[in-house]
């Protein structure tokens, strides 16, 4: 028997569940990617009587944030996907709701390149020491990250101050997520 050759796809993709979701991508992906965007994730799976299908996809780089227009224009070319070439990989499923969305704000940061969208912001990481930290995310390479750490304010409501920047590798981390900053101004 000879070696069954390995899939063209790279590592990374347990952005696709399983076979049917994979197949899936491959139709879905040039639509994607026309409009400049990256697939993150796309899944099948039972939602009641019916079945969910998500696709989730972001900027691959950058900080800008995916507007609804965009996701609404991809939302219809997946749709007309779906109906014509995907028929066959959707043949036993009967009624679906396709949702096309970007990844949430909270989902965790694993790739190097979560990390480069999200230079800026602030993140609480845990590492694998088990040490906490919130920290300003001041920039991301392939290999790591450099963080400036939030000091404990001294006193509620005084301005935050941040230690000097550090550099982490990406296998120190057990998780990041960023942190939701509601900005306040101050009344005129």
């Amino acid at each position: 028997m000879g070696v069954m050759s390995a899939s063209p796809r790279p590592a990374d993709d347990r952005r696709f569940p399983d076979a049917r979701s994979a197949e899936l991508a491959e139709l879905v992906e040039p639509a994607v990617n026309r409009l400049g965007l990256f697939l993150e994730e796309l899944e099948l799976r039972p939602a009641g009587h019916r079945t969910a299908l998500r696709v989730v996809v972001d900027y691959a780089e950058g900080s800008e944030q995916v507007d609804l227009d965009t996701l609404a224009e991809l939302s219809e070319e997946v749709s007309e996907i779906l109906d014509g070439e995907a028929g066959a990989t959707l043949k036993d499923v009967p009624e679906y709701d396709l949702e096309v969305s970007t990844p949430g704000a909270t989902r965790p940061l694993t790739l190097p390149r979560h990390f480069r969208r999200n230079v800026g912001r602030l993140l609480e990481i845990t590492t694998a020491d088990g040490r906490q930290l919130v920290a300003r995310l001041e920039g991301a390479s392939e290999q790591s990250i450099t963080v400036s750490e939030q000091k404990p304010a001294p006193k509620k409501g005084m301005p935050v101050k941040y230690k000097d920047p550090v550099e982490l590798d990406l296998t120190s981390i057990t998780t990041a997520r960023v942190q939701v900053e509601f900005s306040h101004t101050e009344d005129d």
